[in-house]
């Protein structure tokens, strides 16, 4: 099955996201002017933020709710993925997409660098990643021009209380960012007015272990999509190689 144009920008969002949990959650305030003082929510993302920057690995799991398609003809719908990271520009990770509404089927993905590959749809053997379906980590990675994470722009974040993930307690903090903030990292694939953006940081580690992207329900969008995200494995030995490709 041939990938489309349309391709590229439905899994930037998804290499966004996960950009996203690598660098600092919010830029320092300059040298130069005095700082306003953090609310309790803010001084959690702070302390997440000083947390990720020292995180050198992760497991991710996503599941996605809602319609996010990976095709210009809407026939190839992103269901989920798995995977791993490594700093600096290290991924690898297998995609489940719907065909037609029917069959699932599993695409894995390896990037290193500026070099990345995927599987054949059909036979699985790895090969160059074309060029719909890639990215430019640098680019992901880079605080400066606007793909810093989504999670650092979150208009007046408040704390909703304490969940328990996975034995763990957490803080959860949610707020809104415009569809205008992410546009340019997303295609504008996320759409809406308020796009809702939640992370649970763990209170003794400050680590995140779920961040949650929602378009708004008045989006114009029959099934208006919702991104959860899973963290595991913080710092755990993860190696992640080239594939072995066929000539």
């Amino acid at each position: 099955m041939t990938f489309h144009p349309g391709t590229r920008p439905a899994i930037t969002i998804f290499l966004v996201l996960l950009a996203a949990l690598f660098p600092a959650i919010g830029a320092p305030a300059s040298d130069t002017e005095t700082p306003e003082p953090l609310t309790e929510a803010e001084l959690v993302l702070r302390q997440a933020s000083d947390r990720l920057a020292d995180t050198q690995t992760l497991k991710f799991e996503l599941d996605i709710k809602g319609d996010t398609f990976i095709d210009s003809a809407g026939a190839i719908r992103l269901a989920g993925a798995t995977g791993s990271l490594a700093r600096p520009d290290k991924v690898d990770v297998e995609f489940q997409v719907e065909l037609l509404g029917t069959q699932t089927v599993s695409i894995r993905m390896i990037a290193i660098g500026e070099e990345a590959w995927t599987t054949d749809l059909l036979s699985g053997a790895w090969g160059p990643s074309p060029d719909e379906f890639g990215y430019n980590p640098a680019i992901l990675f880079d605080n400066q021009d606007g793909l810093g994470p989504v999670a650092g722009r979150l208009e007046s974040p408040t704390i909703d209380g304490e969940e328990e993930i996975a034995g763990r307690d957490t803080w959860k903090v949610s707020g809104t960012v415009d569809s205008s903030v992410i546009a340019p990292m997303t295609s504008g694939n996320m759409q809406g007015d308020g796009i809702r953006v939640t992370l649970w940081v763990d209170q003794e580690s400050a680590d995140i272990l779920r961040l949650e992207v929602a378009e708004p329900d008045d989006v114009d969008k029959e099934n208006p999509a919702t991104w959860t995200m899973t963290l595991t494995d913080h710092d755990a030995d993860i190696r992640i190689d080239p594939p072995d490709v066929e000539e």
